[in-house]
């Protein structure tokens, strides 16, 4: 009978050992789960620094364009303050060319009430000396005039 409960007693130690190291202090399974979930918090955290970097990286060009369309619209702002005074300019030169004109039309209107006709021919080519130097001012000014137009359109353009 000894060596009966003996060999109970061996038997149970042995199975005790034998689950206690299939169990361990955590199950296989357990185990293997959470492996898997530290295997993909891993993958995770990489990924997410990758597009950290990438999101960096697009920021980065991106300021740099900003800091390029900022330059140039300064440029252009440059460029459309640059027109306009051109133009005030052109349109003040053509407004004082048309009075001076009107006012040497006026000059000439009452000159030819006064004028005796043997002085009417030197007064005609004075007339058309008047009238021809306002002519080509008023030219030069229509044609720059113009121009300061086309560029500003051109400037607008762009926007």
């Amino acid at each position: 009978m000894k060596t009966w409960s003996v060999r109970r007693e061996v038997v149970a130690v042995l199975g005790m050992m034998v689950a206690g190291v299939s169990m361990g202090c955590v199950s296989s399974s357990s185990y293997e789960l959470a492996k898997s979930n530290a295997e993909n918090a891993k993958l995770l955290y990489q990924n997410e620094q990758r597009r950290s970097q990438e999101l960096a990286g697009t920021a980065k060009q991106m300021k740099l364009q900003l800091e390029t369309l900022e330059a140039t619209l300064r440029d252009t702002r440059e460029k459309l303050e640059r027109t306009d005074r051109d133009w005030r300019e052109t349109r003040d030169e053509l407004l004082r060319v048309k009075i001076e004109r009107e006012q040497q039309r006026r000059k000439i209107r009452v000159g030819d009430f006064l004028t005796r006709p043997e002085m009417e021919k030197p007064t005609l080519d004075v007339e058309s000396e008047a009238r021809f130097k306002p002519q080509v001012e008023s030219e030069d000014a229509k044609r720059r005039l113009k121009e300061l137009m086309q560029q500003l359109q051109s400037v607008l353009q762009q926007f």
